[in-house]
């Protein structure tokens, strides 16, 4: 299972490495019976949960932007090109 790590790029790889082992599971679906589909969907599914951690992860690495700094970058904006 994949665990929240402390750096965007560690969690991007692990959920690449995850997703990888999922397509090669995907490999014959026409032929999969209805065990290996139950397998498929199951690894799908944790698939989206790394992928909310990735989410979650690049969120709390971008820096946020408040609305008194979007004001205050405005006030001096002339419209005309020219400062």
């Amino acid at each position: 299972m994949i665990s929240a790590k402390p750096f965007l790029s560690e969690n991007v790889k692990d959920f690449m490495d995850y997703a990888l082992d999922v397509i090669k599971s995907m490999d014959g679906a026409p032929e999969h019976n209805s065990e290996e589909k139950q397998l498929v969907n199951q690894k799908l599914d944790k698939l989206k949960e790394y992928l909310e951690i990735v989410s979650i992860s690049y969120n709390e690495t971008t820096p946020s932007i408040s609305a008194n700094a979007a004001i205050e970058n405005t006030a001096n904006f002339s419209g005309t090109g020219h400062s």
